[in-house]
């Protein structure tokens, strides 16, 4: 009933492999949160018989399309930047213009600009019946959040919460965390402030401290 959460693939085999030269290779599950919140969505999706969205792994392609061929002088990159920059912290298309002027966000174009693109790449998206990595942990949230019997089986499945590197813990990952573990408060994190490094796409140190 352990789950140990890390930020990287190769955290999280790390992290495997030193459980398992601990004896503890069968008691623990160790995981990033896209891969832990895309395996229970998949098993929920298998339970009502759907089958699951297509996970886009990566936004070029798709900005590419909604930027046009003029391209608006906007780096696709940078705009994926952004976009992941704004869901990191639950900031959606109609609230971006705000956040970003809240917090002084130098954004690549207009900040009206990146909005309407942010919208249209969200609609595009839905309609090919897609979804992306930051959408893993809003969906897991939600559903958490939503139904009582999917979120009785997550917290009975993992009752014991570790997390490492947790200055790099972003709003919305601290979503899904506290989703998992509703009212539950076994919680184990290791991290240092000082140390913070994905503060420029949405993580806060300030969870920690």
């Amino acid at each position: 009933h352990v789950l140990s959460l890390t930020f990287t693939r190769k955290a999280a085999a790390e992290l495997r492999d030193r459980l398992r030269r601990l004896g503890l290779r069968d008691g623990v599950a160790a995981g990033t949160f896209h891969g832990v919140a895309w395996a229970q969505l998949r098993a929920r999706w298998a339970d009502q018989g759907r089958p699951p969205p297509s996970l886009l792994a990566r936004k070029g392609r798709l900005l590419a399309e909604v930027l046009g061929p003029s391209r608006d002088g906007t780096r696709v990159a940078e705009l994926a930047g952004e976009i992941e920059w704004a869901k990191a912290r639950l900031v959606g298309p109609d609230d971006y213009v705000a956040a970003a002027g809240r917090v002084r966000r130098r954004s690549p174009c207009p900040a009206e600009r990146v909005a309407e693109l942010y919208r249209a790449y969200e609609e595009r998206k839905r309609a090919a019946r897609m979804v992306d990595f930051d959408d893993l942990l809003r969906l897991c949230s939600h559903y958490i959040e939503t139904d009582e019997a999917f979120a009785a089986v997550q917290r009975w499945r993992f009752r014991h919460l570790f997390v490492d590197e947790f200055q790099d813990v972003n709003a919305l990952q601290l979503r899904l965390l506290d989703a998992w573990r509703g009212q539950g408060y076994d919680l184990c994190v290791v991290g240092d402030p000082h140390q913070a490094i994905y503060g420029w796409n949405g993580a806060d140190a300030g969870f920690l401290e």
